[in-house]
């Protein structure tokens, strides 16, 4: 049997929740950094009318700003890891607001991506300092993959959620693994110093407390790394096989008021795997 948690599941919440909850278990871990992007309102809608959950998905947070103050003002204070300029005209022209922001120690190496209008020349704007220069009218699927290209990010299939749950393997022997640092629908990453094979295939049982029965999956491993972030043990990720549908409820139910969980069912019920007989009395 795992260690024992609180009595209710722990999490940590980034990217679209904004911070992590207190008295999370194992301190940072499972706390993923998400990246910030400083766009206008018309930019975010015509982004996300790609594939849905697009700024979970890549694990970013959206600045918004409606004027040329207001994001010279934000890339001043927040930080952005990225600029995207409309094309439609703010109260200052593209190659205005790209000349400020070179202009400025505070954001002269921030990364600036400028939506091109129709029939408007590129090489003003690059010579202004912007890092790429893309045709406004391409398609939200295309500009979602640009965008997170330019920040070095990978766009995944479905939303990741940190969370801190401890994670067993076995149907009879329960081996403690270590503990979750993120959970998709289409699978989980946890951190162990248990060796673990790419490929090998893991009945898994995830515990939200130890007052419950716990959440069953079938799992096969789908890559093994060096933990960079303590320096001790594995990182490793899981594809879900198996996975039942009121085991699957009662994974939502961690993540309450969250749109962007949908954890569709990609087939029919699976039956997670059995309970371990009662133990045989001592002789």
């Amino acid at each position: 049997m795992p260690p024992r948690p609180a009595a209710a599941a722990h999490l940590c919440y980034s990217c679209a929740h904004g911070g992590r909850s207190p008295g999370s278990l194992g301190g940072n871990r499972g706390r993923v950094s998400a990246k910030k992007i400083l766009w206008s309102e018309s930019i975010r809608s015509r982004v996300e009318g790609g594939r849905a959950h697009f700024l979970a998905r890549a694990s970013l947070r959206a600045l918004s700003a409606e004027s040329a103050s207001a994001l010279l003002e934000s890339a001043r204070n927040d930080n952005p890891d990225l600029i995207i300029l409309p094309a439609e005209p703010l109260d200052l022209p593209q190659l205005e607001i790209c000349r400020r922001l070179r202009g400025d120690p505070r954001t002269r190496s921030i990364p600036i991506l400028a939506l091109l209008p129709a029939d408007a020349a590129a090489e003003p704007l690059w010579e202004a300092g912007c890092t790429e220069v893309i045709d406004a009218a391409l398609g939200a699927a295309d500009m979602q993959e640009r965008i997170v290209a330019l920040l070095g990010l990978r766009l995944r299939r479905y939303p990741r959620y940190p969370i801190v749950l401890p994670v067993a393997r076995g149907r009879i022997f329960h081996e403690f693994l270590g503990y979750t640092n993120a959970v998709s629908e289409g699978g989980m990453g946890f951190e162990t110093i248990s060796r673990i094979r790419v490929g090998e295939q893991i009945p898994l049982r995830i515990y939200r407390n130890t007052e419950e029965k716990p959440i069953a999956a079938a799992g096969r491993v789908a890559g093994v790394r060096p933990n960079i972030e303590t320096g001790i043990g594995y990182a490793v990720g899981i594809e879900f096989m198996h996975l039942s549908q009121p085991d699957r409820e009662r994974l939502v139910e961690l993540f309450p008021r969250d749109g962007s969980l949908t954890w569709a069912l990609d087939g029919p019920p699976e039956n997670p795997p059995p309970d371990p007989p009662p133990a045989a009395p001592a002789n």
